[in-house]
Formats: C-alpha cells, sequence, structure tokens
C-alpha cells in the first residue's frame, strides 16, 4: 500500500539527467516508481503528496569523512573533556546532519559505534552511521595529538584515535576496532594539518604496517582509508592495497595513475582547505601549514577529476563555529571551485558516495527498489549549487521511507 508520493524536479544522478515534472512513489520504506508524474497509474486515492514548487527532489547526501566526536557541543563542564558530554553531544549533532539533507554518514571516531546502532534502533534521530572506530596511527604521528601522554595512557583516554606501531600491533588494532562494530578502518599515512609533531609531507607506518592494516580489513569484507596529505606517504598507501583516499592534497601523476589502476576513490574535504585559511588566531606552525596546502589540494582534486577517478564527498566537519553540520553542503560549492560540474558535485555526494558506504544497492539514488533516502530543496542546483548549502534550504528529508524533517506548506 502506497504511503507517500513526491512530485517535482526528479534528479536521476545515474543518467545525470532531470525529470522536470518527475514523482517518486514510495511503500514500505522503498521506492516503487521513479519516473515521469504522467507514467505513473497506480491508484493512489489519499496518499499524501509532498513537492515545492520549483524544488528539486534528490538522493539523500552523504559525507564520506565526518568525526562526530560531540566536542563542540560537549559542554563547558571540565571543558567538555568527559566522553560521556562528548557521546551525547555527538547525539545532538546527529539530528543536525539529518536536517542538513544529509541521510548517511562515514563516522571516523569511537562515538559512531554507539551512534550508528542508535539509529538503527529507533532511539535517535539521526542519519545512516558507517562507524569506522578509532582512527589508528603512529606514535608521533598525526594523531598523536598530546605528546605528554604515554602511549599507554593515550590509548586509554582517546576516544578518537589510537596509536599502533609494528605489524602485530597493528593487526591487533584492526580486530579491535571490529570487535567493537566498526564496519571500516581508517588510518594516517601521512602528517596532517593539525597535528604538532609532524609535517606534511611525512611517510607514516611502514609498508609492512600498511599492508598488514589493509590485508587485515579486507578479512573482514571491508577496507581500509587513508588520511593522506604528502605524496610519498600517498603512493606508499596505494601500493599497500589501500583503495580509498582522504583528502590527497598533493597528488602527482604518479599517485593518479595508481588510484585509475586500482578503482581507488578520493574523498574531497575541500571546504575545510580553503576556510581554514580564514579562521583567526590559528597557531603559527599550524598557519604554515594551511598557507602551503589549500592551492595544492584544488590543483590535486582537478587532477583527479580530469582522470576520472571516483570522487566523494567528504567535509571534515566538527560542528565548530567555521564548520556547522547545517552547512555540510557547502562542500558541494567547494568541489565546483576545483572544477568539478554541479552535476559532478552532486554525484560526488550521492552515488559516488554511496559506494565508500557500501550500500550502493540500497541508497545513493532514487532507482526503484531502493530505501526511500530522499530530500527536498528549494532550488535547482544544477543552475545554483548554493541551493544544496544550508539547512534553511533543504525543506524535507525522507530516510527510509520516513520523514524525518518537514518544511512544506
Amino acid at each position: 500500500m502506497l504511503k507517500y508520493i513526491i512530485k517535482g524536479r526528479v534528479f536521476d544522478v545515474r543518467a545525470k539527467l532531470t525529470i522536470e515534472d518527475g514523482l517518486i512513489a514510495v511503500e514500505d520504506g522503498r521506492i516503487v516508481y521513479a519516473g515521469p508524474a504522467d507514467g505513473f497509474s497506480e491508484e493512489a486515492e489519499n496518499v499524501p503528496v509532498y513537492s515545492f514548487p520549483g524544488g528539486s527532489v534528490m538522493p539523500g547526501f552523504i559525507d564520506c569523512h565526518a568525526h562526530l566526536s560531540g566536542e563542540e557541543n560537549a559542554g563547558s563542564f571540565a571543558d567538555g573533556r568527559f566522553y560521556g558530554d562528548q557521546l551525547l553531544g555527538g547525539a545532538y549533532q546527529c539530528g543536525l546532519i539529518l536536517d542538513a539533507g544529509f541521510t548517511g554518514v562515514r563516522d571516523m571516531s569511537e562515538n559512531g559505534l554507539y551512534l550508528s546502532r542508535a539509529v538503527e534502533r529507533g532511539i535517535l534521530r539521526g542519519p545512516k552511521i558507517l562507524p569506522g572506530g578509532k582512527v589508528l596511527g603512529i606514535t608521533s604521528g598525526h594523531v598523536d595529538l598530546d605528546p605528554m601522554m604515554s602511549k599507554e595512557e593515550f590509548n586509554r583516554s582517546s576516544h578518537l584515535c589510537r596509536l599502533t606501531d609494528g605489524v602485530d600491533d597493528c593487526v591487533m588494532a584492526v580486530r579491535e576496532q571490529f570487535r567493537a562494530g566498526a564496519k571500516f578502518i581508517k588510518l594516517c599515512a601521512t602528517g596532517g594539518v593539525s597535528s604538532p609533531t609532524d609535517r606534511l609531507d611525512d611517510v607514516q607506518f611502514s609498508p609492512e604496517e600498511l599492508k598488514a592494516i589493509s590485508d587485515e580489513a579486507k578479512r573482514h569484507h571491508s577496507y581500509a582509508c587513508a588520511h593522506c596529505v604528502g605524496s610519498d606517504g600517498t603512493y606508499q598507501a596505494l601500493l599497500a592495497g589501500i583503495t580509498c583516499i582522504e583528502h590527497g592534497m598533493y597528488l602527482t601523476e604518479r599517485e593518479v595513475e595508481r588510484m585509475k589502476a586500482s578503482d581507488a576513490t578520493l574523498v574531497t574535504t575541500l571546504c575545510v582547505s580553503l576556510g581554514v585559511a580564514r579562521i583567526p588566531n590559528l597557531p603559527e606552525w599550524m598557519a604554515r601549514k594551511v598557507r602551503s596546502s589549500a592551492e595544492a589540494h584544488v590543483r590535486s582534486v582537478r587532477m583527479a577529476r580530469d582522470a576520472g577517478i571516483r570522487i566523494a564527498l567528504g567535509t571534515d566537519f566538527t560542528n565548530s563555529p567555521n564548520s556547522s553540520y547545517l552547512e555540510l553542503g557547502r562542500e558541494f560549492e567547494a568541489m565546483t571551485k576545483a572544477g568539478l560540474s554541479n552535476w559532478e558535485a552532486i554525484q560526488a555526494g550521492t552515488i559516488h558516495a554511496a559506494h565508500l558506504m557500501m550500500n550502493e544497492d540500497e541508497t545513493g539514488s532514487l532507482d526503484v527498489g531502493k530505501c526511500a533516502d530522499l530530500v527536498i530543496v528549494d532550488g535547482n542546483p544544477l543552475e545554483d549549487i548554493g541551493c544544496l548549502t544550508h539547512a534553511d534550504h533543504v525543506k524535507l528529508v525522507m530516510l527510509d521511507g520516513q520523514i524525518k524533517k518537514n518544511l512544506l506548506n
């Protein structure tokens, strides 16, 4: 029995075409019709119809690089450092993500393990979450954020990262994350902008360690993705069998060719790169790294696009004042600044992102048989990508056929 009918400009992200007078029919949480409105002949009496004049019906958006750490909304008590406060902050943030039209996120933190299960049980309002557990990094590397602590003390107290050294420890760290409920693994193959103890071009993890992590993830029928800034560390990660590159700020033809040969995916996080330099009062060591990386990041994404590499949307937002979850859609706009067409940016945040969520058969496009994960925005993003950049533009959000946000009259 039909539950909803959605009318409007329907986006077919696989074929890169729109149906101006389109219709989506939803039954039992799934799409049972997607096409021209005049081609739908089923009896639909007393079925609610949702539409927005001039608006667009699109697949729910997916952010492939989220950090649901909750720290920005953990409160002021003890400077928000209690994990319970951070977890509750993350629970609050899940609702903001959904309001922005994002029906799926890939999270890199321990919080995602619990938040994903709460969403699945129906006790938390939020998007579908693919949890990665703690981010793996080497001692003195990108996620070694408190070098005053011993490694053992850091690993006991951190809910974001896990320091790991040596092949055996790498295998154990991967198994620990899967044991806790992780669905993929994230590691840091290079230095980064936000870490004080390394350089952007540092190569982190040995080839043997990287391969051990990648191989162990594959044995769990999953994959590892790698934080990559410098080119040498990126290339080493690709040689180890890793086929998902986060950031990829300093790609060269060598890495691009390897990515194309292995059908690897690049996750963008461009909005942060382009915006961090404008944040006031940055530590000098961080400001120096930022200034050198923004232009390189744009060039790298453009190179990947020109080479035909799969590109997926990722934001790296934390719900800080400069990276509000209500503005996750700014990443669509940032991608167009690196040479992607509006259509290519939309595909990056829908069907290409679904590939990394490992549920491309269930979501990422408005195909018959898929879950009814969709949004209505108040404009045409092919003409103005800005209508995807803020939750205010998102008038309806549906997840598994259930309406989670409705601002339609």
